[in-house]
């Protein structure tokens, strides 16, 4: 009997120790989608002990067998679960989801249910990851009932947005654009009717969607009307992070962000390789570029076209050389693999117990598909707040970007190039035979004149047009603004705002002489160098009274009122050059013929 007493007080014993023993709990938590939760706190029930879910979902903690875990998520309903050696749970979205807070006309923030008007939201997560440094085409699908329409492929290009279709038939349909509540000038500054081939850029290519917080696209009347006139077309509002008024968690935050892209062409007509160029299924380089013979195998062996017609004299060096009548990849010689290289720093800093800074840069480098298409974009920005003890607050942004925009030429051309509609490098290569080997042969002559296959050498060769037909447009912008704010009452406030947008755009358009023309037009051929400095400046006054209350516990009420003065100036002066002495230097000094006009 003792022998067996002794054998039970054992066996209890090793049973409390057992039951006592910490035991090592792995986990996983998952949403309804099968996602994993990140950052959910995961604690012993009753205690302090605990943990927190890593970027998978996962977890590990030591517990007790007799107790519970408490697990909870920001944005879910939070789960009481025994221990066990392996927890694999599903958490639920909670239904008390927080109110959508939009920034409306003249940067007034409401509840977006509270809206009288349609407003649609365009997250900063959603432009960081488009490669596009124009914040226009970054709107691309992403707000309903606004169409983005670019100009072009080329990088940089004006892009032509308008909300809800167009609104006039002679006028503009280009939406007010308004940074941290200051209007700024969008516009697109065409400097010629387009005979050639002029790309210009639209002025909002000016802002950083590396600095922006959030977009609001307001389309409704009630929306707009308080800009007037200047709103009719719908308003993009832009609060960018120097403007947000966010307080740093932390006394000092850095954020550092890179990208890169790689950029090629969306789509290519595809091109038959069966016929080559010439007339009525016979010919070869001498002749017209479409309605040739068919490729044979092997290839036919014929002159090189440069040893024929006007051009023998410019390559004595190709005498007697042939080439083969095949098909060539013309496109490979004309279109690269762009590249796309994004940098941003941002740093937050709390000031105090009241105010916060923000200061940001953001570099772009977008180097196009054809090799003189390219932007290069430096923006600067600096934010302040501060609410101070007599009721009274502060705030402020100035931003300034330094803008180089380049392409080729690329108006509409008929098909024989320049004297049909103008120069351009999309209809010229189009143009261009399969027999032609773009790659390989020279696109000009020694003394830089254009260098093409046919006898007359009466078209343009796209590869001169691209490297000798060049529109540039180099800009300086600063644009910001600052405000005062009073609380006279604790609900009633007045604020005044101050804004500004300044910015010098210059205009340059180089043609080397050497071109060609087919209807005899003397400038494609003579050469052209125009030069046009635009000057854009806005300055902005604002006095706005906001009264708020509530009216029992489901009506409130709010009331905004004031006086707005807006003036903007804009104006340009340029001269333009015709007849160049000497190939490849562009002052306006080496042109003979000088004409302050408009080309429309």
């Amino acid at each position: 009997m003792r022998r067996l007493i002794i054998i039970l007080l054992l066996q209890l014993i090793g049973t409390g120790f057992i039951f006592g023993q910490d035991i090592t709990v792995n986990g996983k938590l998952t949403d309804s989608t099968g996602a994993p939760i990140a950052g959910a706190s995961v604690v012993i029930t009753g205690t302090k002990r605990g943990t927190t879910t890593s970027v998978m979902g996962d977890f590990t903690i030591q517990a007790s067998p007799s107790q519970t875990l408490t697990i909870s998520g920001v944005g879910f309903d939070p789960r009481v679960v025994p221990v066990s050696a392996n927890i694999s749970l599903q958490l639920a979205r909670t239904g008390n989801v927080l109110n959508e807070i939009v920034v409306t006309a003249l940067g007034i923030r409401k509840e977006k249910k509270a809206l009288g008007y349609a407003v649609s939201t365009v997250d900063k997560k959603v432009l960081e990851q488009r490669p596009d440094g124009d914040i226009g085409r970054l709107l691309t699908g992403k707000a309903p009932g606004v169409d983005v329409l670019a100009s072009s492929g080329i990088s940089g290009s004006g892009t032509n947005i308008q909300i809800r279709g167009a609104n006039s038939i002679t006028g503009t349909s280009d939406p007010l654009w308004v940074v941290d509540g200051t209007p700024i000038n969008g516009s697109t500054n065409a400097q010629t009717s387009g005979i050639y081939g002029n790309q210009t850029s639209s002025r909002f290519l000016d802002i950083d969607p590396n600095n922006v917080e959030s977009i609001s696209v307001l389309k409704g009347l009630s929306a707009t009307v308080l800009y007037g006139e200047t709103g009719k077309n719908g308003v993009i509002l832009v609060t960018t992070k120097n403007g947000a008024g966010k307080r740093s968690s932390k006394k000092t935050e850095v954020t550092f962000a890179q990208s890169y892209f790689v950029t090629t062409p969306a789509s290519l007509p595809e091109l038959q390789s069966t016929y080559g160029g010439g007339f009525s299924l016979t010919g070869g380089f001498a002749f017209f570029s479409n309605w040739g013979p068919k490729f044979t195998n092997p290839f036919t062996v014929l002159p090189h076209p440069y040893t024929q017609g006007v051009l023998a004299g410019s390559f004595p060096e190709l005498a007697g050389d042939s080439v083969e009548f095949r098909p060539h990849d013309n496109y490979g010689a004309m279109f690269k693999n762009g590249h796309v290289l994004n940098t941003s720093v941002n740093i937050a800093a709390a000031v105090g117990a009241n105010g916060s800074i923000n200061a940001s840069y953001g570099r772009l480098h977008d180097q196009g598909f054809l090799a003189t298409n390219s932007v290069d974009r430096n923006a600067f920005g600096l934010g302040f707040n501060t609410r101070l003890q007599n009721k009274l607050s502060v705030n402020g942004t100035i931003n300034y970007v330094i803008n180089d925009f380049r392409s080729p030429s690329t108006s509409q051309a008929g098909p024989s190039g320049a004297g049909n509609g103008g120069l351009g490098v999309f209809a010229d290569i189009m143009y261009t035979p399969r027999a032609n080997d773009l790659a390989s042969w020279p696109y000009q002559t020694p003394d830089g004149a254009s260098a093409y296959y046919r006898p007359n050498n009466d078209i343009p060769n796209p590869l001169w047009t691209m490297y000798n037909s060049i529109n540039q447009q180099n800009t300086n912008r600063v644009f910001g603004n600052a405000s005062l704010k009073y609380s006279i009452l604790p609900n009633l406030d007045i604020m005044y705002r101050v804004g500004y947008d300044y910015y010098n755009e210059d205009h340059i358009y180089t043609l080397n002489k050497g071109g060609v023309s087919s209807s005899g037009e003397l400038e494609y051929t003579r050469g052209i160098y125009r030069t046009v400095a635009a000057n854009s400046r806005i300055w902005d006054h604002s006095l706005i009274a906001q009264y708020r209350t509530d009216l029992g516990s489901n009506f409130r009420l709010d009331l905004t009122g004031g006086l707005n003065a807006n003036q903007q100036l804009y104006k340009q002066a340029g001269v333009k050059s015709t007849d160049q002495l000497v190939y490849g230097l562009f002052d306006h000094s080496n042109f003979i013929n000088h004409d302050s006009r408009a080309e429309d």
